[in-house]
């Protein structure tokens, strides 16, 4: 210890022919064994214990070295290890595991349950104020509909990794910026193919849903196909219009058939109001015909059965019928008479005293 404090001792003299920076640099190489100028001998108990540190900062390092190789995978991840780059097909699951520290094995980590998105004919950032803003990418979104007319898609595609070997080594730049080629390439290859094959009416208007669907299906048919790990979990139009130049003819034609279609709208919502009273006035009016056809044929039978009645007795007793018949009829129909006609043998007798206007409404004979 006395020589390993003396080798440390920066105020020793200068030696004969040595210059500033060999009397700075003598305690280092006396440490080391006297490599160069200076002490170039060292005993044997130096060598031994620089030997043990040298030994324990191998163990140490080896150490260090192996405890590299222990990794922890998450719940919703899986992990790919290559040894020497190659991957055997297997995947681990979570939990603590290790590996053989590089450069013999390396450790791809993948969440499975994450759901990621892309997105399609537009990228979406955020400036230095934290606002959000959308740059449009036309190269991407112009495409051809089955009619020949040009139209701007943006769309987003959210998917998940169901294979994390497939993913990592079948799919081009699988988690590059902004994103991969492959699944990029596929989703444009779909998309235009489903576009165009419509006209520009149901991909502008009525037919957005279709596209979204069968865009999803023939998506998931391409990337199945290639191998690639990944399920489509859903695919949304974001923004769909024809090109700046002649958007405001198509925002006219797009507005005069949604004027059209709420006309339609209203003219059904109307049909079904007025056309359900009508036929409940219709079928009132044939019951209250049903009604008084039964109370017509109900009067007629009992005048049938009365005059049935009558004929009998006028048969038996016609004379004495006929005055019956003759006093009946006068009462029922002199109440409803107004006009009193008077003798002129009494009329002149009874007339100041009978309140004649009264009685006849003003004429009297």
């Amino acid at each position: 210890m006395r020589n390993i404090r003396n080798i440390f001792m920066f105020n020793q003299p200068r030696r004969d022919g040595e210059s500033e920076l060999d009397e700075l640099l003598r305690p280092f190489r006396q440490l080391f064994g006297g490599i160069g100028r200076g002490n170039r001998g060292g005993s044997a108990v130096r060598k031994r214990g620089f030997g043990k540190f040298y030994f324990l900062l191998i163990a140490l390092a080896v150490v260090l070295w192996a405890g590299s190789g222990v990794y922890i995978i998450n719940p919703g991840e899986v992990g790919i290890v290559r040894t020497f780059g190659a991957w055997n097909g297997d995947q681990v699951e979570e939990g603590l595991h290790w590996r053989v520290p590089w450069p013999v094995e390396q450790v791809d980590i993948v969440s499975i349950t994450r759901v990621r998105s892309m997105e399609i004919g537009f990228r979406s950032f955020s400036d230095s104020s934290g606002e959000s803003s959308v740059s449009a990418v036309t190269n991407e979104a112009r495409m051809i509909t089955g009619d020949e007319n040009l139209v701007d898609v943006q769309m987003v595609v959210q998917y998940q990794v169901t294979n994390a070997g497939n993913f990592l080594f079948n799919v081009k730049d699988p988690q590059g910026t902004p994103d991969g080629s492959t699944l990029k390439d596929a989703t444009a290859s779909a998309l235009r193919q489903v576009v165009g094959q419509r006209p520009i009416d149901d991909v502008l208007t009525l037919g957005k849903e279709i596209v979204q669907v069968d865009t999803q299906i023939l998506l998931q048919q391409l990337l199945d196909s290639y191998g690639t790990g990944i399920r489509i979990v859903n695919v949304q139009l974001q923004d769909v219009q024809p090109p700046e130049e002649v958007q405001g003819a198509f925002k006219d034609v797009i507005a005069a058939r949604e004027d059209k279609e709420r006309y339609l709208n209203e003219g059904e919502a109307y049909k079904e109001d007025i056309v359900p009273r009508a036929r409940g006035t219709a079928q009132r009016t044939i019951q209250d015909a049903e009604a008084f056809k039964v109370e017509r044929i109900a009067e007629a039978n009992g005048e049938a059965v009365r005059f049935s009645s009558r004929l009998s007795e006028y048969e038996l007793y016609p004379v004495a019928t006929r005055k019956r018949l003759y006093i009946e009829t006068m009462q029922e129909v002199l109440p409803e008479l107004k006009l009193i006609i008077i003798d002129n043998e009494f009329g002149d007798k009874l007339q100041p005293f009978l309140p004649l206007q009264e009685l006849v409404g003003g004429s009297s004979r």
